[in-house]
């Protein structure tokens, strides 16, 4: 299950998808959107160290990890160098990087484990 929902992710980025929630089936981008939803939730889960025990769901998670998951989806969906950056900030290495994701993340991460 996913932790974010296609309809929370339209209403923070601003999408303004077409069509009914949760399914938004009338626009063209939601296919993209929701495979763009299991990359970043991918991403930013990895970065977290150690993983959450029992794993969180869409109730549990905690609103930094909601927040962190919509904006690396706008920074997957957005092909500009600083989208880049914010995306390579989470391989781990600069924990000190200016990516937003990073700053929401940084405190759930145990580097000795990372």
């Amino acid at each position: 299950m996913a932790l974010v929902t296609l309809a929370q992710v339209n209403a923070g980025l601003r999408l303004d998808l077409q069509g009914e929630a949760p399914g938004f089936a009338d626009d063209p981008r939601t296919p993209d959107v929701t495979l763009k939803i299991a990359q970043a939730e991918d991403i930013v889960l990895d970065f977290i160290q150690p993983k959450p025990d029992p794993a969180w769901t869409d109730e549990t998670v905690p609103p930094r990890v909601t927040a962190a998951i919509i904006l690396a989806v706008g920074y997957l969906l957005d092909d500009s160098e600083d989208a880049h950056e914010a995306l390579a900030a989470l391989s781990g290495h600069d924990l000190n990087s200016r990516s937003p994701i990073v700053g929401l993340l940084k405190r759930l991460r145990d580097p000795s484990l990372a």
